[in-house]
């Protein structure tokens, strides 16, 4: 007879699933029109282009990215009191990618950044740039689960168990920082006449929970390259630095709650307040989006597996890959190089960055990281008898492997490769590089977790069961296999041959008793 079988304990789970964490690249052109106010471009010499991605909407399978493209540009001109002169453009874009298993239920977040950039001069009022811009998708979801913890004894239901420690995500919240604020450039920094190019970097971040608040602040790194307003021709470069800082409500914070906060900076234009004398006194006009995760460390047990010993039963099985704990590591790669004669004669550096997407990783069959590719370091020079601007471009070799703490062997494993740090020194025409080179490990440790649904069954016809059989243990077999099988249990397995069986290890071949 054939009837409805009950849980007698159903707990409602929500889990991570594994994320999405594609990289796709698209090549963008423009055209800048070197305006009447500037003298004509007899050269290029050097090219910055910043993406920055403002809005996100997420379909099926595609995401439609709104957003901007800002170039600075450092070229050659004909003029007594500058040779060398600097441009700005802003340039709007919206992008289409086609990303494979993206979707409207999940929290997606975009990071662009610039691979390679062509450059030329078709005029001396044009300049034609076409830059190849890298979008890194990350894309986080969960799943709502009914587990089974139980079932009435009186079912008779033999149950194998499992425990194990999630990490759970209870809310998503991204949040726009933005302001428009005057910051002051550092005391040893002269007037200004003209931007030449403009680097940011988002440092020293950390954050304070409060009752259902957290407090993030950090700061905006601004390096600034720029012609003073001077007799003197030489280029110079400072830095300042634009705080930021918000409180960001959340739902249910308790001492348990942990938080993981990724910034994406937006935008950023600064630009000298034209209402006051000295050009020291800047306006910052920035935009980020503070993407806080806030989860749980839990310890759940439900039912992995179940038979019963009195009825054949039916149901449901579905196998579901979710995260147990979803974490980030992060691995410094400090790398010095000494080059000799490098530099033309007569020539000083006034500035350098480090590029860092010709590097590569992958991962290795023990879960480390490999490594490996050219770090590329742009530097300008300045030619001290005519203030001529000049760039070239070393390579440094990467190659290094690195251990990963606390990853499962089945672990999904992504990794993001960034410059976190340069430092050049010059003497004469000979140059040291120390730099750092940013690993970040995106790590998913997984598990496969057994989801039952509509469990029904059948009387069991105990005639057709032989009560006594001699059981050739065959690979992949466990004791909880066999009593299943046999429609016995496991303890009774275990008191039967209690005198030739090990309970924690059978072997292949072994015989076993099995007495219903």
């Amino acid at each position: 007879m054939r009837g409805k079988l009950y849980a007698n304990n159903i707990t409602k789970k929500e889990f991570n699933k594994c994320c999405i964490n594609e990289s796709v690249s698209e090549w963008m052109e423009q055209d800048i029109i070197v305006p009447d106010t500037k003298p004509d471009a007899l050269k290029i010499v050097y090219v910055n282009v910043t993406p920055y991605v403002s809005d996100v909407e997420v379909m099926e399978d595609r995401v439609k990215l709104v957003g901007k493209l800002n170039y600075f540009v450092i070229y050659r001109v004909d003029d007594e009191k500058f040779n060398t002169r600097g441009l700005f453009a802003s340039y709007p874009f919206t992008q289409n990618l086609e990303v494979k298993g993206i979707s409207k239920d999940m929290n997606v977040t975009v990071i662009p950044s610039v691979k390679n950039i062509i450059y030329a001069l078709p005029n001396e009022r044009k300049i034609s740039v076409k830059a190849e811009v890298c979008f890194r998708v990350r894309g986080k979801c969960t799943t709502n689960v009914n587990l089974i913890n139980s079932f009435d004894p009186e079912e008779n239901i033999e149950c194998k168990m499992c425990t194990g420690n999630f990490s759970n995500i209870l809310q998503h919240k991204k949040s726009i920082i933005a302001s428009k604020d005057d910051v002051m450039l550092p005391k040893d920094a002269e007037d200004f006449f003209e931007i030449l190019d403009l680097n940011t970097k988002i440092k020293n971040t950390e954050y304070k929970e409060s009752y259902n608040k957290i407090m993030v602040k950090g700061d905006i790194e601004a390096c600034m390259l720029y012609l003073p307003d001077s007799e003197e021709k030489k280029v110079k470069k400072t830095k300042l630095m634009v705080p930021f800082s918000a409180m960001i409500e959340l739902e249910n914070i308790n001492d348990r709650s942990k938080f993981e906060i990724e910034y994406n900076l937006q935008n950023f234009d600064l630009k000298q307040k034209s209402d006051i004398e000295s050009s020291k006194t800047m306006s910052a006009d920035y935009r980020i989006e503070a993407d806080v995760t806030m989860f749980e460390d839990e310890e759940i047990e439900y039912v992995d597996d179940f038979y019963s010993q009195t009825r054949e039963l039916n149901y449901d099985r579905t196998e579901l890959n979710v995260v147990k704990k979803d974490f980030v590591i992060v691995k410094n790669i400090e790398l010095r190089e000494n080059l000799s004669n490098i530099l033309p004669e007569n020539t000083n550096v006034v500035d350098y960055t480090l590029d860092s997407n010709s590097i590569n990783s992958t991962i290795n069959p023990d879960n480390s990281v490999h490594i490996e590719g050219n770090a590329k370091v742009n530097i300008i020079t300045q030619n001290a008898e005519n203030s001529e601007l000049e760039t070239k471009q070393v390579d440094v070799l990467v190659n290094a492997d690195v251990t990963l703490e606390n990853v499962t062997s089945d672990a999904k494993i992504t990794v993001d490769i960034s410059n976190n740090g340069i430092n050049l020194t010059q003497s004469g025409r000979d140059i040291d590089i120390d730099m750092n080179i940013m690993a970040k490990c995106y790590v998913e440790n997984v598990a496969n977790i057994n989801i039952i649904d509509k469990i029904d069954g059948d009387k069991l016809d105990l005639a057709s069961l032989d009560s006594m059989n001699i059981y050739i243990v065959k690979p992949g077999d466990t004791l909880w296999h066999i009593a299943k099988k046999y429609k016995t249990s496991v303890e009774k397995i275990l008191k039967t041959n209690e005198d030739i069986l090990d309970p924690d290890k059978i072997n292949v071949g072994q015989k076993i008793f099995v007495i219903r």
